[in-house]
């Protein structure tokens, strides 16, 4: 690394005021946002619920590696925008409980965005599985 790139990205982290302590709270924040989601969210235990059966199924018919992959990607991405969808909706509950349309489409929209990475985890989870069960069920016909 040049001599210049190098202080340029000390300069960087002092300026942002990076150091173990802060790094530490930002964990901290976010262990205390999913901390909030688990306590607060009524889909946390659907979504564990199938995440523990996604697992069962990927040992019970030996999903490749790449199968795990996309497993593990779709059930992080599922989390996250559960995670967003409850940030979404902590707002706007903060700022009116009355009825306001630009909130409801706020959330409406929050709610497709978990809606539809649904749906793509089915169809993923359908992918991969379908074909080994269907397999397995033609060995013992």
């Amino acid at each position: 690394m040049s001599m210049e790139l190098k202080d340029s990205c000390e300069k960087d982290l002092k300026k942002r005021n990076i150091n173990p302590s802060s790094l530490f709270q930002t964990v901290k924040n976010s262990m205390n946002g999913f901390y909030c989601y688990a306590r607060e969210g009524k889909s946390i235990i659907i979504y564990l619920f199938g995440v523990i059966i996604e697992i069962a199924m990927g040992f019970v018919y030996r999903i490749n590696g790449l199968e795990w992959i996309l497993i593990i990607c779709i059930l992080g991405i599922i989390l996250s925008v559960e995670l967003l969808n409850t940030a979404i909706e902590s707002v706007c509950d903060s700022v009116t409980k009355e009825y306001n349309p630009n909130i409801k489409i706020a959330k409406d929209c929050g709610s497709a965005a978990t809606f539809i990475i649904f749906m793509v985890a089915l169809l993923l989870n359908i992918i991969i599985f379908l074909p080994k069960i269907i397999q397995l069920l033609q060995v013992n016909i």
